[in-house]
């Protein structure tokens, strides 16, 4: 009897260690996520077609200068904002990234045709990794670009 309590409380001693960890262990899990959106509208027409995207990104701080555009920060700007208007000039490809790592991004898109189609092209990079990628989209009267992305 002796012996089975010997090895009942080696073996409860044992599992007390081994089952602690060690706060040395222990990662910090990583704050926030970065973001790359390439998008790309050629053929857009000023008065037959629309065209809207959105993106908006947040942190529990409440930063308000988040993005930047083409290599350009935009001040004071939680979210961007791009129409048919940004599209017709000789800019026909955005790339929208964060200056500093989020912790919420949302991203839509609606691209609505009532003539001639165009072609857009929406590419969304979180924390440097391709989640969605459309290419080459065809938007005409029987095909809209209708999608609201969560990241």
């Amino acid at each position: 009897m002796k012996k089975i309590s010997t090895l009942l409380s080696l073996a409860l001693v044992f599992s007390l260690l081994f089952s602690c960890k060690k706060d040395s262990e222990t990662t910090p899990s990583k704050s926030g996520k970065t973001a790359k959106f390439t998008i790309t509208a050629n053929g857009v027409n000023a008065t037959d077609d629309y065209v809207s995207f959105v993106i908006v990104g947040g942190d529990t701080k409440g930063t308000k200068t988040i993005w930047k555009v083409n290599g350009v920060t935009r001040n004071n700007e939680a979210a961007i904002s791009l129409g048919k208007d940004d599209f017709t000039g000789s800019i026909k490809t955005y790339v929208i990234e964060t200056i500093l790592p989020v912790d919420v991004i949302s991203a839509s898109a609606q691209c609505i045709n009532f003539n001639a189609s165009y072609q857009i092209s929406y590419k969304a990079e979180i924390d440097g990794k391709v989640v969605t990628n459309d290419d080459g989209v065809t938007v005409d009267v029987n095909k809209d670009y209708t999608h609201q992305f969560d990241y």
